[in-house]
């Protein structure tokens, strides 16, 4: 069974011959380190991406598109960008701050623009699609993390209740390019599409319930049935934080998956798997905050075992951590986690 093969039998809800695993990013200072080899360190590189899932034995890749413009440096030596949503950014690394937002002002919302889909390549898609049995995500963004990255976050907050129409036109708006993003990553042979939108802190969701359910998950439903329309594909939602209270409207929106199940907000996969193990395909649940940052890993052994054993029976799992593969995690860690899934996993 090749691993595009064994993705889809845990989407199907079937057993495979072993558990699938991988993520939907690994940082490039963890792949370099694990590799040996310096590649670069841009957030996609090929050839990085390629032998460090084959180093770990993973089964897919996530893939994304985000062209910005580089428009030289402020007065303080910091370099500007210009996102194609429309904001300008300064950024020092792994950190970005706002200095200008899409619009000047809430109100006039209505003058945002659609962004320019022509700026948008699926050539990676289709490298990995067509050069390998890795199964391709190919991910989008949402009417949460999208808009809120274009405004300062204490903005975006009062303007959720303050100018909640305005938002929400800015997020249709936006949700138009990326449904025609995941198009285009369809047509290059992307298997499944994935659905970024934090939508909720370690307490609960960002935005009060009455605001979810007027600006974020109609487009959230809207964006599942468009893709779906176009191409009968898998569609997963990714997002950090507690989701219990919304997972039943996670399922009406019609995902077929759901990537993070954080373990620290309060994500229990065996409660999970109990209630929407038939419905959903669950992807990740070990811990980065403790287990695989800074315990010993025969812990993450162990964890690893213990949640394959809790989610992975009757299929619709596949391993992951609750975020992202981070540089922050030791090597021997990343390795014991693997490495555990590859030799436990098995359903044979």
């Amino acid at each position: 069974m090749n691993k595009r093969e064994r993705i889809m039998e845990a989407i199907r809800h079937r057993e495979a011959d072993r558990v699938p695993k991988g993520e939907i990013c690994i940082e490039a200072g963890i792949a370099n380190r694990l590799l040996k080899k310096e590649y670069s360190n841009a957030y996609q590189d090929y050839e990085r991406d390629k032998a460090v899932r084959e180093l770990l034995k993973i089964d897919f890749i996530n893939i994304g598109d985000w062209p910005q413009d580089y428009l030289g440096r402020d007065e303080k030596g910091r370099e500007l960008y210009r996102s194609i949503y429309g904001y300008e950014f300064v950024t020092a690394g792994a950190s970005k701050h706002i200095v200008r937002p899409p619009v000047e002002r809430i109100e006039d919302a209505a003058q945002y623009r659609v962004p320019d889909i022509s700026r948008v390549s699926g050539e990676l898609v289709r490298k990995f699609r067509d050069t390998t049995d890795l199964f391709v995500f190919a991910q989008i963004g949402g009417p949460v993390s999208m808009v809120n990255e274009m405004f300062d976050m204490t903005d975006y907050m009062i303007y959720s209740m303050t100018n909640t129409a305005e938002l929400g036109l800015i997020g249709e708006r936006v949700m138009e390019f990326e449904i025609a993003k995941a198009k285009l990553f369809l047509d290059n042979g992307a298997d499944a599409i994935l659905i970024a939108d934090d939508i909720a802190f370690n307490s609960g969701t960002l935005l009060p319930p009455r605001i979810m359910d007027e600006i974020v998950f109609p487009l959230h439903r809207a964006a599942v049935e468009e893709i779906k329309r176009c191409c009968d594909v898998p569609v997963f939602f990714h997002s950090d934080g507690d989701l219990r209270s919304v997972m039943d409207t996670i399922v009406k929106n019609g995902f077929d998956g759901l990537h993070s199940l954080q373990p620290s907000a309060g994500m229990d996969i065996g409660e999970i798997k109990r209630n929407y193990g038939e419905t959903l395909c669950l992807v990740g649940n070990i811990d980065l905050d403790h287990v695989m940052t800074f315990a010993p890993p025969q812990e993450v052994a162990d964890v690893v075992r213990r949640t394959i054993d809790i989610a992975a029976p009757g299929g619709g799992y596949i391993l992951a951590t609750c975020n992202t593969l981070i540089d922050a995690i030791p090597d021997e860690n990343a390795l014991a986690m693997y490495e555990t899934a590859q030799e436990y996993g098995s359903y044979q």
